[in-house]
């Protein structure tokens, strides 16, 4: 492999298909911009340029390359994120740097060797032959099999420790993985023994955790169990299937929910491959947040009744305040998707065909059991539905189905909107993990940054700026220091140019230049010529005019000092100066 495996996944990785994957790109002449991730703004200020292959946001600070982006979008180091794009970019690693390598590597790759090896076992072992009947059995064919590397742990106390000792892991680390127990006296066992095992795999592809089926009645364990919480698997931020749903997703423009790893399975083999699960729990934050890179309509496929419905009602809530579309598709009762695919995958496809909304479903199961002609039903009525309007997110829907509850009520709409907005002080807020506030964008700061990058992309505007504007007349410190260089490097050969200027400043000074270049659009100016000397004079005057009311509010403070101390020649001086800055700001 490449010495440098950095630079090889970022010339097989464009930056716009990578950033493209987690936000909603707009072009912006040649660059690209968007609303940043990382803090909460109504305006784009998060740049990315295609031909620099790097992102900045103007707003918070941050940027950087393909890396340091997936860092700060899932919360991983570098050797985590070099993985990630290493498997994008089709680059093979091999760690002969300590810095490609660190504790959740390692136990990435401990559990990716133990999941091929129960996947081996499945296939080719004697002793995984009633597994491969059973597969059979449920209708599983071979390429499912492979696409989900389904596995078998033997039924054994130790098959899986001695086979990834012998691959150099170590006690503490497959300890670590989740693939062994502690015995009462300390001597550790495999935590899967006898079981068909369903790897868990992030949306990237890497296996993280297992969930393990019992195949024997003596078997005392649960039906299921599942690999604990660990330093790579955390159950709240995982959508089963997500890594092979995702593009499917995103060309669908829905996703598919469903409660168990087997229905996602039968469904992604039925032809329906949008489909992905969610373990038995509702949808959290973490999930919702993933999930809203690839789309925003989803689809829930519920039980019938209505105890199905509350139970998942939690993640609804969370979907609807992050602005999803939700729908449900309604399964017969005593069904699964995976019965029903078993059955008719037709039939299955019929139903996803036919999911209605969220809500008109919940009108439909509410008013099933109850007869509107008896008042006391009109208020269970009310009492079951309105809590659930309250929770809508969009105030168009709210009145929507509060106008529906009315006329099937036959009660006037402000009696329930009345009823509605008692309801919205009592609703909890859910606990969110907020995104980064920052400040308002520093006008001063945004004024200079967005001048110095014109000079950039317009180098011969340059006599124009040393006539009209000084480097004390920029408070933003980094703007002015790199102004002052720009001043030098000009005096010294009249000719600026962006690859001189990189090639002959620091790193720092370089990586400054290189976010500024994303600031303007040079074809905006290039279509329009004469806007540049305008536009220039304007951001001129406009960090003229900041230096100067500075400079007014320090000489009033120095004014009532020197009236204090009688001063007069001082207060006479001050005056003076007042006088002359003021008569300058009201020219500019």
């Amino acid at each position: 492999m490449d010495n440098n495996p950095t630079e090889e996944i970022k010339k097989r990785l464009d930056i716009v298909d990578l950033l493209g994957e987690y936000i909603k790109l707009k072009q912006a002449g040649s660059n690209f911009k968007a609303l940043c991730p990382f803090h909460n703004e109504k305006t784009p200020s998060f740049m990315i340029s295609p031909e620099k292959q790097i992102w900045h946001c103007f707003g918070c600070s941050k940027g950087g390359d393909q890396f340091t982006f997936i860092q700060e979008m899932e919360g991983v180091e570098f050797p985590e994120a070099l993985r990630i794009l290493a498997r994008r970019a089709g680059v093979q690693l091999t760690y002969h740097n300590p810095e490609f390598h660190n504790q959740k590597t390692r136990l990435l790759d401990l559990l990716r060797t133990i999941s091929e090896y129960w996947h081996q076992i499945l296939l080719k072992d004697d002793s995984a032959e009633n597994i491969r009947k059973y597969l059979s059995d449920r209708k599983i064919n071979s390429q499912t099999i492979e696409d989900f590397n389904f596995g078998y742990a033997k039924d054994s106390w130790d098959d899986a420790i001695k086979y990834l000792q012998a691959k150099d892991f170590s006690l503490k680390e497959i300890n670590d993985a989740g693939i062994s127990v502690a015995g009462d006296r300390g001597k550790p066992y495999d935590r899967f023994r006898g079981r068909l095992i369903f790897p868990i795999r992030d949306v990237h592809g890497n296996v993280v955790g297992f969930t393990a089926r019992k195949m024997q009645e003596e078997d005392k364990g649960g039906k299921y169990i599942n690999s604990p919480q660990t330093a790579v698997y955390n159950k709240s931020s995982i959508l089963y299937n997500l890594d092979l749903a995702k593009q499917e997703i995103k060309r669908l423009g829905y996703a598919i929910l469903v409660e168990g790893n087997m229905d996602a399975v039968a469904s992604y083999q039925a032809g329906t491959k949008n489909v992905i699960a969610v373990s038995g729990t509702a949808l959290t934050l973490d999930q919702i947040d993933i999930l809203k890179r690839y789309t925003i309509n989803v689809m829930i496929a519920f039980d019938a009744d209505v105890a199905g419905t509350n139970a998942n009602l939690r993640g609804i809530d969370l979907a609807w305040q992050a602005g999803f579309n939700v729908k449900v598709i309604h399964l017969p009762v005593g069904m699964d998707p995976d019965d029903i695919i078993k059955e008719s995958p037709e039939k299955w496809q019929e139903l996803v065909r036919e999911a209605r909304n969220f809500m008109d479903y919940i009108f439909e199961v509410t008013f099933a059991d109850l007869d509107i002609a008896r008042v006391d039903h009109k208020k269970l009525a009310a009492k079951k539905i309105l809590p659930l309007i309250a929770k809508l997110g969009d105030e168009v829907e709210k009145f929507h189905y509060v106008k529906k509850l009315a006329t099937i009520l036959s009660i006037a709409e402000e009696i329930l909107l009345n009823t509605l907005k008692g309801l919205k002080h009592k609703i909890k807020e859910p606990e969110k993990v907020k995104k980064e506030q920052v400040e308002p964008i520093n006008q001063e700061k945004a004024t200079a940054e967005q001048l110095l990058s014109l000079l950039l992309k317009f180098p011969e505007q340059m006599k124009l700026l040393v006539q009209h504007l000084k480097p004390e007349e920029i408070s933003y410190q980094p703007a002015a220091n790199l102004y002052k260089e720009l001043i030098i490097y000009y005096n010294k050969d009249q000719k600026i140019t962006e690859e001189g200027l990189v090639s002959n400043f620091n790193k720092e000074q370089a990586d400054y230049l290189n976010q500024l270049s994303l600031y303007v659009d040079k074809s905006f100016f290039e279509e329009k010529p004469d806007l540049i000397n305008y536009e220039i004079s304007q951001l001129i005057n406009r960090l003229k005019g900041f230096y100067i009311k500075k400079r007014l509010q320090k000489i009033g403070q120095e004014l009532e000092q020197a009236e204090k101390e009688d001063n007069k020649q001082k207060v006479e001086q001050l005056g003076e100066e007042f006088t002359k800055l003021t008569r300058q700001l009201n020219q500019i």
